[in-house]
Parts: structure tokens; sequence; C-alpha cells
């Protein structure tokens, strides 16, 4: 397997050499084309004024007196080399007084006695030196009875170029490793971080959460980071609760079944005094097996919701009537605990297509931690309204409240509340899923020492349905 490292090298390094190479290519052609253009430019200037000058003045001279004189003027000249040749390519003379009685084929002299004017990059037939040349005609009336010819040498101009290039290159080249050192820095400052997320998520898959990832910056990576930190701590977190969950749900099991165990044990080896006390007992058992059913049923619900095995058993229900129905339920218990409960219900009908005994569970298990909570003398207030497309129900009690810091944790699942009164743990979890469910929303609010309000919203059924 390829690491990042090795291929940030492979990347970086083919798009730096490909951006130095394209840049040196550029850069080369640019100065051999400004220098040889130079040059050609001088030779152009040069046979454009000394080829209109002798064909202007000597139109009338053959091609040998023209040579003559063109030898006498233009023979010093310290830069360009002269040559003048006739129209079979033979050159009568050069600047140094020179002849050379073979034909010269090269394509400027051809173009030149074809009435053109030609600058080329050739050799020099006698020294074999690279050269620049270019001809022109000499006229005699109106025939080319020969052609001027200047050239100058370039093999210094060749060396100076071949000079530059290798100077470019060797630049071009520190750049490459200048550049390559930097994205190594760059890569170990990258790898660095990854290399330790790495190895704290190895850590962690083992089971241990407390490590922490150290390097963290202000980027993607820190933010990982940060994200993997969040992630351990919330996984603490859970364990944490999940650990309190199971020792309480121990507990809570325990309770039920020494009372049941107790009282049996009691009954059967034959300790009680009367029938009032063995029917007290008896009432003990069966209360302890009720609150013991029902903790198995929550746990069984919870397994169901974890697993995503819920179904819902949808038909139309009628809010008020269902919270009617559970109000009156509450009734003998209201009386009992000395609650004074009320029902607020809206005028109008609020159908929602909803699993009847779903929302049941839902408003008995929150009309109940309202009366667990309130205490005796205590106000429960249960209440709808119609808006727009949903409909609110609102369950309202005076009770002891919420702490602010553990309101955002209540529906969580596993999360107890700090007082004696708290349940498994699960309940309200269970109730968010099931609101969830129905597309509805769930939320808590409270003041700890003047009480709570649970709100839910359900979207109501369409009117054609």
């Amino acid at each position: 397997m390829k690491s990042i490292k090795g291929r940030l090298y492979i990347q970086n390094g083919i798009i730096i050499i490909s951006i130095v190479l394209i840049l040196e290519v550029i850069f080369l052609f640019s100065v051999r084309s400004y220098y040889f253009q130079s040059v050609e430019r001088q030779l152009i200037n040069k046979i454009d004024i000394s080829g209109e000058f002798y064909n202007r003045h000597l139109i009338n001279e053959r091609i040998n007196e023209k040579a003559k004189y063109i030898l006498e003027n233009d023979s010093k000249d310290p830069i360009f080399y002269m040559q003048v040749i006739d129209s079979d390519r033979i050159m009568i003379i050069d600047s140094n007084g020179l002849s050379y009685n073979k034909p010269l084929n090269t394509r400027d002299i051809v173009e030149a006695l074809n009435g053109s004017t030609k600058a080329i990059i050739t050799k020099d037939v006698e020294t074999n030196e690279k050269i620049m040349a270019i001809s022109t005609p000499l006229y005699r009336l109106n025939d080319i009875s020969g052609v001027l010819r200047y050239l100058i040498s370039i093999e210094d101009l060749e060396k100076m170029v071949a000079r530059i290039s290798w100077i470019s290159l060797l630049i071009g080249a520190i750049v490459i490793i200048i550049i390559f050192l930097l994205s190594s820095f760059l890569a170990n400052d990258i790898i660095g971080p990854i290399k330790e997320l790495t190895n704290i998520s190895e850590i962690m898959a083992k089971g241990d959460f407390s490590k922490r990832a150290t390097k963290i910056s202000n980027d993607e990576i820190g933010k990982l980071s940060r994200t993997l930190n969040y992630m351990a701590e919330e996984i603490q977190r859970s364990n944490s609760v999940k650990n309190e969950f199971i020792s309480s749900i121990s507990h809570e099991l325990r309770t039920p079944l020494t009372a049941i165990q107790g009282w049996s044990e009691i009954i059967l080896s034959g300790e009680v005094e009367n029938l009032e006390e063995e029917r007290e007992g008896l009432r003990i058992m069966a209360s302890e097996a009720k609150r013991l059913s029902s903790l198995v049923e929550q746990l069984l619900d919870f397994s169901k919701f974890e697993a995503g095995k819920v179904t819902l058993d949808l038909k139309k229900v009628d809010i008020n009537r269902l919270l009617n129905d559970i109000y009156s339920y509450f009734k003998k218990r209201f009386h009992k605990s000395q609650i004074k409960a009320s029902l607020a219900l809206d005028k109008n009908r609020c159908y929602v297509r909803g699993d009847v005994n779903r929302l049941k569970q839902v408003f008995i298990n929150i009309i109940d931690n309202s009366i667990k909570f309130s205490g005796e003398k205590g106000i429960i207030i249960i209440r709808t309204f119609l808006k727009k497309d949903i409909v609110l129900i609102e369950i309202e009690d005076n009770g002891i409240g919420i702490p602010s810091n553990e309101i955002h944790k209540i529906t969580e699942k596993f999360y107890r509340g700090k007082t004696k009164r708290s349940g498994s743990g699960i309940g309200l979890a269970i109730c968010r899923e099931i609101i969830d469910l129905h597309y509805g929303k769930f939320y808590i609010s409270s003041v700890e020492g003047k009480g709570t309000k649970v709100s839910i919203e359900l979207p109501l059924m369409n009117k054609d349905k």
C-alpha cells in the first residue's frame, strides 16, 4: 500500500518537474530566438541598404565590375563577411578578395537568383563553421546578374546560448531540489498529525479511549483531530452512562426479585402469623412482579428500537379522545397522590396517523413521570392546540424540575437523573424514538424547583384521508 507521503512526493514531483521543464523550454526558446533574431535583423538591415544602393547606382554594370566596387566598399566591415556570386552560383569575390570555383547551392542563393531575399542558418563550405547568411539579387538593367551575400559566424553565439542553457538548467535543478525539500517539510507537517491519528485510532479500536490527539492545527486535519477527541470523550461518557445504567438496572431488577423471593420464602416456611399478613405478602409480591414485568417490557422495547425492528400499526387516531381516555386511567392515582390534574383540549378534532398503543405508551410515561416528580398536592395540566398542519400536545407540572445542565441529556439513552426518583434511564429515550417514528418533534423545557413542560408536535392527518 502506497503511503500518503509517497503519493505526495510523486504527485508534487511530477507537477514541479513538469512546470520547471515547461518554463525552461519557454525561457531557452525565448533566449535563442532573441539573440538569433537580433543577428538576423542586423543582416536584413545591412543587405537592404547595400542591395538597394548597388542596384540603384550600378544598374548598368556587369557583375564583375560590381564585385570590384563592392569589394572596395564592403571588404573592411568588421562584422559581416561579404560574398558576390554570379548567376551560375560561382563566388566571384569575397571580403578577402578570394574566389571559389565550385557552385554554391545554399537555399538563400537559390532564392536570391529567383528574385527573393532569404536568411538561413547553414555551414560555411570552406571552414565548416556554423553561419547565418542572407542573400539578395543584384540586377543589370532588368535581369538578375548575380547575388550579394552577407554572412556572420554564429559559433560564439551558439556557445553563449549553450552557456545560458546550462546555467538555466542548473538553476532549474536547484529550484526543483529546494521545492522538493520544502515539499518534504510540508509533507511531514501533514503526515505527522495523520500518523498520530492513525496510532490513536488503532489504540481506540482495542478499547482504550483515554488517548487524545495532541497535534491540533487550524485546518481540516486539526478538525479531524478535534472530532476524534470529541468522539473518544463521547464514547467514554456513553460507556460510563451505560455502566451506570447496567448497575442501576441490576439494582432495579434485584429489588423486586428480593421482595418476591423474601415473601415467598416466608409464606412457604409457614412463618406467617395470620391470613392478613399472608395477603399483604402476596400483594407485595404481585406489585413487585408487575413492576418487574414493566421493567422487562421497557428493556425489550428498547432492544427493538436499537435493532430498528419496531414497526407501527398506523391508523387514524383522535388525539383528544386518546388523552381523555388516559386522563380517566390516571384519575384514581391523581386522587391518591392528591394531585390536581386538568385537561384543556382544543375544541377541534385533532386527527393524526399513528400507532395508538405506542402514542398511549408515550403519554402514560410522561404523565407517570409528572406524578412521580410532582409529589403530593402537585398540579398537572394536559393541553392540546391545533396549529396549521400540526397538533401540539403539552403536559406540564409544577414538580421539582430538571437542572439546566441535565435538560439536554434527559432523553439520551441510559441517562438517569441524579434524584432517587429517577427511573431506568430508557423511558424518555423510547418516547422520543416513538415520536420520531411518527415524524413528530419531542422537546422538554424545565426550571429547577418550578416544574417541567413536555411538548410534542405531531403532523395532522389530511382531511381527505
